[in-house]
Order: C-alpha cells, then structure tokens, then sequence
C-alpha cells in the first residue's frame, strides 16, 4: 500500500476527493496525529503520476495551515517514511527544499527505493567493495 500523511483533515479530504475522482480504491487510517491515506501500490503510471501531483499540490495547503496553527510563518521540514527491517515505520525528518528538489527528478517509487537501500546499509552493513556485490 501506498501511504500519504497528512497533519489537517482539510488537505487530506482534497487529496481524497482528487484520487477518488480517478476510480482509486482508498483505505483511510490514523496514527497518532498522523491521517493516513491509503492506495494500492499497482497503480499505472499515468494515476501514480497524476496522485503524486495531487498530493504534491497539497503540501503547500498542508504547510500554511501548520504554520498559521502553530503561528509561525512556515515550516521548513517534511517527513518521509522509513520501513524498518523489523516491520516498523518511523517519519525522517526532511528539509522540505531538499526533498522538494528531489521530487523533481524521482517519483515516489524510485524515493521509496532510495530510502529503502539506505535503509538496508545501515540495518545490515555490507563493508565489501560495490564492485564485488551482487
């Protein structure tokens, strides 16, 4: 499944209501403060393209009603999921820029890839030479 985060219901029901516009199954949960929204992870390209967009239009929503509730002019850092080898999830702290800049090169699969094998480095070291890995 693919999960988005968000903070604030008003930014979440948009997305919903974007993604359900496509014919997306949705599954809703919450974490915490944290609202979940769920899709199914065999989305074609062209809807996880369109979803990506959705959710990326929602960041800016999501940032200015975080600060204007918290009072301050804007919030600088955003989260990104971490499965652990252990079945957990934890939320890395991001500076928003950075991962704004890397969303305009790789799409959330490819993100979810990057993090993954980071992941995996630091969960179970591999100190051969990348030459002599499989």
């Amino acid at each position: 499944m693919l999960e988005y985060v968000f903070f604030d219901p008003r930014p979440r029901d948009l997305f919903i209501s974007q993604v359900h516009e496509l014919g997306v199954e949705i599954s809703l949960k919450q974490k915490g403060e944290e609202l979940l929204v769920l899709l199914p992870d065999d989305l074609t390209d062209d809807i996880n393209n369109q979803v990506e967009n959705f959710f990326m239009a929602t960041l800016d929503m999501s940032e200015e009603l975080m600060a204007e509730a918290e009072g301050v002019e804007s919030f600088n850092v955003t989260g990104v999921e971490v499965k652990l080898k252990n079945g957990e999830s934890v939320m890395a702290s991001v500076d928003a820029m950075i991962l704004g800049k890397v969303l305009s090169v790789l799409d959330f699969d490819e993100l979810a890839q990057f993090v993954d094998a980071i992941t995996q480095a630091v969960e179970e070291p591999d100190y051969r030479p990348i030459c002599k890995r499989d």
